[in-house]
């Protein structure tokens, strides 16, 4: 029996939903702003990603980068992941498990706290 490549189907998901905030390029202004900010004053650990996806949507990497890193360097890397997910499904192969390293978990909460600290500096 074959898997379903569910990190391929993903990131198709994902690339149609950055295509299709293209579209939504002229109601951008009309969306909420951040309800943590508005209750706190300080940027949340997600400030910045909408306007990361609409840049996405305009093949902006630049502004996407800059309004949300750790967001663009995911976009950036989910095409080589989609293939490899296929090429795992097509061959039947399972997926690996999980490592269960301290040093990679405590580096994805230091980049995702730097990344809020980052938004939260900036001020955003």
């Amino acid at each position: 029996m074959r898997r379903v490549p569910w990190v391929a189907l993903g990131a198709l998901f994902a690339a149609l939903g950055a295509w299709a905030s293209g579209f939504l390029q002229p109601v951008a202004a009309l969306l909420p702003g951040c309800a943590f900010k508005g209750l706190t004053g300080f940027a949340c650990a997600t400030c910045g990603l909408t306007r990361c996806v609409l840049a996405l949507g305009r093949w902006d990497w630049t502004g996407a980068f800059h309004w949300h890193p750790v967001a663009a360097g995911a976009a950036a890397l989910l095409p080589f992941l989609a293939v490899w997910d296929l090429r795992r499904a097509w061959r039947g192969e399972p997926y690996p498990g999980l490592p269960d390293s301290r040093v990679l978990r405590l580096s994805v909460w230091a980049l995702l706290l730097g990344t809020w600290a980052l938004q939260a500096l900036r001020g955003m």
